[in-house]
């Protein structure tokens, strides 16, 4: 079945805004909780999980501020886990 719809684009400003919040929030994430490493892929998993839970929960509401909130929270955690993977801090 083909999309009849089609999609806005987003353009490479909102992207480049996106991603600046996302460092912001990573460096206060780190602030906050330190560098040390997920101990495990498990770990990631359940931070994952439950950020993941958290962000279905505002869906849920139609919170539009807790939806953003929690995708960034998502985003950290996930590229968190990336960083701790490539330099193999996990113990898997």
């Amino acid at each position: 079945m083909e999309n009849t719809r089609r999609r806005v684009q987003v353009n490479q400003g909102s992207i480049e805004v996106a991603i600046s919040v996302f460092k912001e929030c990573l460096s206060e994430r780190l602030a906050e909780k330190g560098y040390g490493t997920f101990a495990s892929s498990h770990e990631i998993l359940g931070v994952i999980t439950e950020e993941y839970h958290e962000l279905q929960h505002a869906v849920e509401a139609n919170d539009k501020r807790q939806v953003r909130h929690e995708l960034l929270d998502l985003a950290v955690g996930a590229i968190f886990g990336v960083a701790c993977y490539d330099q193999e801090t996990c113990e898997w």
